[in-house]
């Protein structure tokens, strides 16, 4: 059954409305200090191509804001400090200096610069020391992971062991790629600083899955073959007593081993498990038989203890206490899964931790969350050098702990905030596309996850509720799925559209759904009558349409649709091929839009037919799907809130970038180069502050120097700073800005992050004459009073003018056009036009313009 993702790393993968406005003030004046820092930086327009080039930063304060988890986690353990690290695939490194209360992602920002983690070690004495490795080789901190330098450059390592006794040696499982069962050994004598290949007699066809080193002989030590994640090797034991040279295999009598271990205080004592498994089996192990054995000789002779099977967790101080935990998943469901005891060295077991107690966080169900990692069988456990009876679990997608001695386990991954909501502890290593915040109200958030599938916030992404449902999820069965494409109505608070399924990439069947209850489980209904059900992506909406009945636009399996109803059915309005994103102008409901491979298109009556727009650099080749390595083209499409026929394009792809259009695509101009450009934002308030995105990682990992992370412009997309300060790497997809001052970013690989965006009330050389925020107060509707306060202040005299705009351009009412002298000042809107009449219930804009600075706000009106 799938259920967790299944993915194929491949390293480098190319792979809004209701302003609650009463007596709140909106600061949008945007970190007009660093705008002369950004000056002088001259225009970067075009710059970053292929040229790591350095930034100007405007700092943000992301916090990351999911429902915790993902996959997967391959690794884990903590130091003698007990600090604990977890390896995961996407994001590096976690770290939790709390006992997994809390969680910091290690990456780029630390010297990390790999993703994909598959093995760690640790100084037997010193907890500041900490190797990883990775699928580029080894990486090293000395301080505990604030820092990394990479001492090895190439293979994938499975595991690293330092020896107990003298720390300055250590040995590594090292392969020549991700996919290559053809293990080596590396040694180490300068505490890490430099390896070098010893192995000599290894047959070919070994996958190292695990070392274990003599703790009182520095030269004698064993490894253990097995199946990893992306390869196979017959699961077996070596030794060697000439510090990793020459190798002799053990216990080959005893069918396929699944662990072993070795006692720290008798060192000749080694025990082993054995499992019915074989590379050639669909899921590797056809059941969970198998026995533990006993060698009191290094593993010349063993004798059979138990017909009893698991990895060992062997009780370091009290090594005649061991301890079984088979983490496979029993099929069919098997009450004796979970942790069994020994205390008289394997003569006799007791089941002390049964799995219905643990605490499986949102999963709620222990078949759901209990399995391995897909490194490995072994690397599911990781033990705690600072605790005998503390031992981490993790697999495809969860982290959990015990502190008991396997007794119970807790999830180390989420918290409950109120029934039914959660919120992540910090560890979350998923993937996205799509994002979505409500106009109607701006602390409703939705986001669409791979794996982890649908969720809604209520309050501004501090809680999460899960909106996954069973019938649209395929085998997740509603406790998880993949969601490509959401957008919300922008005045139905609770109207929600998305694209569900039970497949990362798209495949059939992927559903179009609709909900009138915000997401809720169980309120989905089917909106897809007219589409194939193949790779549904790129939804938007027509805001001028008419709010019962509105008209959508989406992609399926690279054509265009459109519904006039709602959504509830779809009429293929153009055979495009190669079209993956729509857009509907803001102004202008005929103005509609379509991109991907094919490049751009454009529609200017309402998509009934269509043209080639654009340049043709935004294109890519049509002959390459959209989730192929190679895919490049038009990623994103995003119309001005503020300008009709304005109109923003990404394209994804070498030399491609963020372009604009103030012609509804006639002309363009290319606002920045890069090779891994993803979406684009403009701000609802502020009509020159814009975000984007870029990250060469998607659905897997990868790091790349020219990957930037978030951008952030406040000119109108002249000159662009680093917005992604503090983030552990440089990668973010969906980019979406909230009514309410926030922007939301989802990073591949340690998920979705939220910055308030920064505001400053200085005075700016460039904008002297506005020293104080731009404010307004509106009065209602509790009671109903249609005023709208207006507050700016000058700190010069200046020329003013203050009117009100519709969402069409046309002025309402001028309030003020004149020269003023410095000060504060005080207007008041009462919601009539120059006829004297109340306005429509609408969006409207006041716009402040102060000499030759301008900026908006935008309010909503109500009767």
């Amino acid at each position: 059954m799938q259920r967790l993702r299944q993915n194929l790393f491949r390293d480098n993968t190319r792979k809004y409305f209701y302003i609650k406005c009463m007596k709140q003030y909106i600061p949008y004046i945007y970190f007009l200090l660093v705008v002369a820092i950004i000056a002088a930086a001259s225009n970067a327009t075009g710059q970053a191509g292929s040229t790591n080039i350095k930034l100007p930063v405007i700092p943000h304060q992301w916090v990351r804001t999911n429902p915790g988890g993902g996959g997967a986690f391959g690794t884990a353990g903590a130091s003698v400090d007990g600090v604990i690290y977890v390896g995961s695939d996407l994001s590096g490194v976690y770290r939790s200096t709390d006992r997994g209360q809390s969680w910091q992602p290690l990456g780029a920002r630390q010297g990390l610069f790999a993703t994909h983690i598959s093995g760690l070690g640790f100084d037997s004495r010193d907890g500041s020391v900490l190797y990883i490795g990775t699928d580029h080789g080894i990486y090293r901190s000395a301080d505990g992971g604030e820092s990394f330098t990479q001492t090895l450059d190439s293979g994938y390592v499975t595991d690293i062991k330092i020896n107990a006794g003298n720390p300055a040696v250590g040995y590594a499982a090292w392969h020549p790629d991700f996919n290559v069962p053809q293990g080596e050994i590396l040694r180490t004598t300068d505490h890490g600083l430099t390896w070098k290949h010893v192995s000599e007699n290894l047959p070919e066809g070994l996958w190292i899955l695990k070392l274990v080193v003599d703790p009182k002989n520095v030269n004698t030590l064993y490894l253990l073959s097995g199946a990893g994640r992306f390869t196979c090797g017959p699961a077996v034991v070596y030794r060697s007593i000439d510090a990793g040279v020459t190798w002799q295999q053990l216990a080959p009598e005893l069918n396929t081993i699944m662990d072993l271990a070795v006692d720290p205080r008798n060192p000749w004592m080694l025990y082993v498990t054995t499992m019915n498994a074989s590379c050639n089996a669909p899921d590797y192990w056809s059941d969970l038989d198998g026995s533990i054995y006993k060698s009191e000789d290094y593993g010349d002779s063993w004798s059979r203890l138990a017909d009893r099977t698991g990895v060992i967790w062997l009780k370091w101080d009290a090594p005649d206490t061991l301890r079984l935990i088979d983490p496979r998943e029993p099929f069919p469901w098997n009450p004796d899964a979970g942790v069994w005891q020994s205390g008289d060295a394997g003569r006799t077991w007791q089941h002390v931790g049964k799995i219905d107690y643990w605490d499986y966080g949102y999963q709620g169900e222990a078949y759901r969350s209990y399995g391995t990692a897909f490194d490995g069988i072994v690397h599911t456990l990781g033990e705690d050098l600072s605790d005998p009876e503390s031992l981490f679990w993790v697999n495809g997608q969860w982290v959990f702990g015990t502190d008991d001695g396997g007794k119970t386990f807790n999830n180390l991954f989420t918290k409950e905030i109120t029934k039914n909501t959660w919120r992540s502890r910090g560890i979350d290593n998923v993937n996205m596309l799509d994002l979505a915040i409500s106009e109607a109200d701006p602390q409703r958030i939705y986001l669409g996850y791979f794996d982890l599938g649908f969720w809604r916030s209520d309050d501004g992404g501090t809680s999460w509720r899960s909106g996954n449902d069973s019938a649209f999820t395929g085998d997740w069965e509603g406790f998880g799925g993949n969601v490509a494409a959401i957008v919300a109505d922008p005045q139905r608070i609770d109207m929600v559209w998305a694209t569900f399924s039970g497949h990362q990439n798209g495949e059939h069947p992927t559903y179009l759904v609709r909900s009138n209850k915000g997401g809720e489980k169980g309120s989905w209904q089917l909106a897809n009558s007219g589409l194939p059900t193949v790779q549904v992506m790129g939804l938007s909406l027509d805001v001028n349409s008419t709010v019962n009945r509105r008209t959508l636009f989406v992609t399926a399996e690279g054509d265009v649709y459109r519904s006039t109803n709602d959504g509830l059915d779809w009429q293929k309005v153009d055979d495009c091929n190669g079209c993956r994103v729509t857009a509907v102008d803001r102004f202008d409901g005929n103005l509609v839009y379509a991109g991907g491979e094919i490049g751009l298109r454009r529609s200017t009556d309402g998509g009934n037919s269509w043209q080639d727009m654009g340049i043709a650099e935004m294109r890519g080749d049509t002959a390459i799907g959209f989730w192929d390595y190679d895919w490049e083209g038009v990623f994103d499409i995003k119309t001005d809130p503020h300008h009709r026929s304005w109109v923003y394009v990404t394209a994804f792809g070498k030399g491609r970038g963020l372009y604009h259009s103030k012609d509804s695509g006639i002309s363009w101009q290319k606002l920045w180069t890069d090779d891994f450009m993803r979406s684009v934002a403009i701000s609802p308030e502020t009509p020159d502050l814009i975000y984007a995105t870029s990250s060469n990682a998607l659905e897997a990992g990868g790091y790349d120097v020219n990957s930037h992370g978030v951008l952030v412009s406040t000119d109108g997309g002249i000159n662009w700073s680093d917005a992604g300060d503090g983030m552990a790497w440089p990668f973010a997809v969906p980019v979406e800005i909230s009514g309410d001052g926030w922007v939301f970013a989802g990073s591949p690989g340690t998920g979705f992050q939220k910055a308030k965006i920064p505001t400053a009330t200085s005075v700016n050389e460039n904008h002297p004459q506005l020293i104080d925020g731009f404010v307004l107060y509106q009065n209602f509707p509790n009671p109903f009073n249609p005023k709208t306060t207006i507050r700016f202040h000058l700190n010069k005299n200046s020329v003013v003018e203050v009117r009100i705009y519709d969402t069409l351009g046309k002025t309402i009412r001028t309030l003020l056009r004149d020269r003023r002298p410095a000060g504060t000042y005080t207007l008041v809107w009462d919601g009539r036009n120059d006829a004297g009449n109340l306005v429509s219930s609408a969006i409207y804009y006041v716009k402040l313009k102060v000499d030759n600075w301008v900026t908006s706000r935008k309010m909503v009106m109500t009767k």
